[in-house]
């Protein structure tokens, strides 16, 4: 079933669902707005030329009507707190400015209140460009975690199939020793202990193979209780004996609720021009044949 995409909905019956503090600053703006130009009407005499129905005063309308609308996004948008403060402190000053530059067209004003006005825009400017910076380093690091969590195992923290299987399409060499790895009897494990104890199971496990894998080794999870090493640069007898140690450390490993288990290997070499595909399937074959023999043991492809 395909799920619908999570979008921003901007549709005007989105107020009744906003919070009583996100409800309260619109409201809260559009007083602050419809005040600031009727003190600046009461306040100040009418032109005798009143210049509303210019292009100049159409554009400033414009600016203000567009200004309200992004402060009705920034409610509607689930970001920080500290990004939404800074949006609605700068598109309010923003506002504040506008709405005075509106009046100006038919009341008079004194070079204080322009000097105001240029004032309330700049800093309203330069809030609303910090809170806009804000929200796009939050929706890259949004971006980052979910990229993260596609290419690893959640339960594990090792990389997942999909990471596993980009590493060796992308430095699939000759010689290069591969190692596929699947846990004996597991489900005797989940079904006598309870899927709790099975996932502690397959983190110390992880561990285990982190702490035996060199540093520009990758370990993965492929699902289940299948693993895999990619061992880049290790010659064969090397790859061989790295694969008998995991073995012999998980047999002596003792897990939690004293549960002990074993680990069947297969060690796969790559050969010249010999694509991915055909490496895992020769590599799968021998972790087969290592379980047929009778497991805990290791097995060259």
């Amino acid at each position: 079933m395909m799920k619908t995409p999570l979008r921003l909905s901007v549709h005007p019956a989105r107020f009744f669902s906003l919070s009583p503090g996100r409800r309260l600053a619109l409201l809260s703006l559009l007083c602050l707005l419809l005040l600031t130009g009727w003190l600046d009407a009461a306040s100040f005499e009418r032109l005798p030329e009143h210049n509303l129905y210019t292009i100049g005063a159409l554009a400033e309308a414009i600016n203000v009507l567009t200004l309200l609308f992004m402060f009705w996004v920034v409610q509607c948008a689930q970001i920080s707190n500290r990004t939404y403060l800074f949006l609605c402190a700068g598109l309010g000053s923003w506002l504040v400015s506008g709405t005075i530059d509106l009046v100006d067209e038919a009341y008079f004003q004194p070079w204080w209140l322009s000097t105001v006005e240029d004032s309330l825009r700049t800093l309203g400017m330069l809030a609303t460009a910090w809170g806009v910076l804000l929200m796009v380093q939050q929706m890259y690091g949004v971006q980052t975690r979910l990229a993260s969590l596609a290419m690893s195992d959640e339960l594990t923290g090792l990389s997942n199939r999909r990471a596993f299987r980009a590493v060796l399409e992308a430095h699939v060499d000759q010689g290069t020793p591969l190692l596929l790895l699947d846990l004996d009897h597991f489900k005797q494990i989940n079904d006598r202990y309870g899927h709790g104890i099975g996932d502690n199971v397959l983190q110390e496990f992880s561990a285990l193979l982190c702490q035996h894998c060199p540093p520009d080794g990758v370990v993965a999870r492929l699902g289940g209780e299948e693993f895999a090493i990619w061992l880049p640069g290790m010659l064969s007898d090397k790859a061989q004996a790295l694969a008998e140690q995991i073995r012999a450390a998980t047999e002596a490993l003792v897990a939690c609720e004293e549960i002990r288990f074993t680990v069947s290997i297969a060690v796969g070499i790559g050969q010249a021009g010999e694509a991915v595909e055909a490496l895992v399937k020769r590599t799968d074959l021998a972790l087969y044949r290592a379980k047929h023999l009778g497991r805990n043991r290791v097995e060259l492809a």
